[in-house]
Formats: C-alpha cells, sequence, structure tokens
C-alpha cells in the first residue's frame, strides 16, 4: 500500500510540474503576443496639414497652430511620411543645445534633418529670445508650435534627450569610429565639460562622442561650426547603427531610449520605426541648416533665419506635404 502511495504521489507531482510549465508556457506565449502587437506604426498627429492660402476652392479650417481669424487648407502627406522634433538638452539649465526636424519617409526608405541653431531668434515675450530656451521656460508644446510656426508643417512625434541617455545609446552600439579633424581643447567646469581631442582617427565612446558634439569654442563659424560637425558625427553613428550587430538590438536599443528620453511615443513604436530605418542607406540621409546670418541684438548672439533661402530649402528639399509652404505659412523674426 505504501508502495502504491508513493506511486500516486510521484504522479501527482509530475501532473502539477507540467502543469505549471504549460501555464508558464502559456504566461509567456501572452506577453510575447503582446509585445508582438505592440510593435506597430506611431499615430500621427494628423495626416492633413495646414497652410495659409487664397484659393477659393479648397476646404478651410481653423488651425490651432495660426492665428485663431486665418482660415488654412487642407495639404495631404503624399508618403507615409512622419516628422519628429528631435533635441538634445544641457546638464545645468535644461536648453535645448541640438535641435533637429527629423522627416522620415517610410515609403522611399529616405531621411531628411534638419538644424535648428541653437540661437535661432524666434517671436517670444521672453528677453532672451533663442529657441534654445523654449522648452524649459515654455514647455514641450510651445516649442513644438515655434518649430511648427518655423517651417510651416505640422510635428507628429517628438524625442527630447538628456545627456547621459544620448551616452548610454552610443555605447548600446559599439561607440563610434570618426576623424578628429584637428586638436580641440576647452573645459567648463561649471557643466563638468572637459574636453581634449587629439587630431586623427579615433574610436569614440559615448561620452566623448557627445563631447565632440556640444564642442563649439574655436569654430570660426560658432554655433554653424559644431552643426556641421554633427552632421559628421550623425552621419559616422548611422554607419555603426545599421551594421548587422546593432539591426539585432533594436529592443536592448529601444528600450535604453525610453528610460532615457521624454517621448510621446510608445516602446512598439520605436521597435517598428527601427525597422523601417534598418533598410535605408546612408546615401539617402540628407541633413541641412536653417539658412541664415548671426546678429548681435542688447549684446545677445542671434541667428536670423533668411526667409526667401529657407522658404526655398522647404518646399525643394523637406516638405513631406504634397502642396508647397508659402511665404505666409512661415514665421520668422526680421531684424534689421
Amino acid at each position: 500500500m505504501e508502495a502504491i502511495s508513493n506511486l500516486r504521489k510521484k504522479r501527482l507531482i509530475k501532473y502539477m510540474i507540467g502543469l505549471l510549465c504549460l501555464i508558464i508556457i502559456g504566461i509567456l506565449i501572452g506577453l510575447v503576443t503582446v509585445f508582438v502587437l505592440s510593435i506597430r506604426p506611431p499615430e500621427r498627429g494628423s495626416s492633413d496639414n495646414f497652410y495659409q492660402h487664397d484659393n477659393e476652392n479648397i476646404t478651410e479650417v481653423v488651425s490651432n497652430n495660426k492665428e485663431p481669424n486665418s482660415t488654412y487648407a487642407v495639404t495631404k502627406k503624399e508618403n507615409e511620411v512622419y516628422t519628429f522634433l528631435v533635441a538634445g538638452k544641457d546638464a545645468i539649465a535644461d536648453n535645448t543645445d541640438i535641435i533637429m526636424l527629423v522627416i522620415f519617409d517610410v515609403t522611399d526608405k529616405k531621411i531628411k534633418i534638419l538644424h535648428i541653431p541653437r540661437d535661432t531668434m524666434i517671436d517670444t515675450e521672453r528677453k532672451i529670445k533663442k529657441i534654445n530656451a523654449c522648452y524649459h521656460a515654455e514647455g514641450i508644446e510651445e516649442f513644438k508650435r515655434n518649430v511648427t510656426n518655423m517651417t510651416g508643417f505640422s510635428i507628429d512625434k517628438y524625442f527630447i534627450f538628456n545627456i547621459e541617455g544620448v551616452e548610454k545609446i552610443i555605447d548600446a552600439i559599439g561607440g563610434v569610429e570618426f576623424y578628429v579633424p584637428r586638436n580641440l581643447y576647452y573645459k567648463d567646469p561649471t557643466q563638468n565639460l572637459y574636453i581634449n581631442f587629439k587630431k586623427g582617427q579615433q574610436h569614440l565612446t559615448g561620452a566623448q562622442t557627445v563631447k565632440l558634439a556640444r564642442y563649439r569654442n574655436s569654430y570660426k563659424n560658432g554655433d554653424i561650426g559644431r552643426i556641421e560637425m554633427q552632421q559628421k558625427l550623425l552621419k559616422a553613428l548611422a554607419e555603426q547603427a545599421l551594421k548587422y550587430e546593432n539591426i539585432i538590438k533594436i529592443p536592448e536599443i529601444a528600450s535604453i531610449i525610453l528610460d532615457n528620453v521624454e517621448t510621446d511615443i510608445s516602446l512598439g513604436s520605436i521597435i517598428w520605426l527601427a525597422n523601417q530605418v534598418k533598410d535605408i542607406k546612408i546615401s539617402d540621409i540628407d541633413m541641412f541648416i536653417v539658412p541664415g546670418r548671426e546678429a548681435n541684438i542688447d549684446s545677445v548672439s542671434y541667428w536670423l533665419p533668411d526667409k526667401d533661402e529657407f522658404l526655398n530649402l522647404i518646399n525643394n528639399e523637406i516638405n513631406p506635404f504634397s502642396s508647397p509652404v508659402a511665404e505666409e505659412d512661415i514665421s520668422t523674426v526680421l531684424y534689421p
């Protein structure tokens, strides 16, 4: 009898272990299913955009981004195109010293990046009228509104990076090979920023890459020189990120992004976007800078966009919509 009892206990234990395994497998399948289903395109604010036109045959609507008494024409995106506001903030004042408008054409597999100089003058009641203080002083919605008013088209999603987050992302892809064009030295104890690069080919860590991107001390053209360096770094980082060993790290990198970035996009959508980006060629990534000139106004240095050149750049290079942006659709500060 005792032997039969022990046999029944063993069978019961096996049954319980098997049942537990099935439950665990079921939970894992459920979690994987939920995760897979979450990998989908991000929602766009609208497939429409609002431009001011005098054409009487176009549907008229009121845009929240413009004056309430103005009327605007609805224009459609020709392809599956996303617009992202991407900015990097400093460690002290939360000023966004790196500002980019990224236009990603999923259909044609092309990326356009517009760099907006941090000293760009905007129409604001603040004493210092630089766009880089907009996020810290007035919040993300006002920041988005200012970029929208500058370019004439709306922003779908945004990413605000901190320095630590950028460093972690670059380290996750293994750093980057980069040729430093000359010796660079600078120190700013208030931001714990110490830069000392020697000329030549180097393998940069995340921290070193960020330091190089922030450097501007000895460039003759100031912030524009720094942006040009950032563009070269972005190209090198894109080449590194698109390597096979990093493509298979997409979920890991997406998780780092969410942990270190302020954004209005989900993890599943980030993974979906990353899967679309992996097929892009480096030659299909184009970068631009808002054209303009430097000016010193009330003892403050500003970048003043050239409206005609900027409008030409928008319509010939980065406009994702089926209709051109009109001059009255963009807002730039005019100063003698």
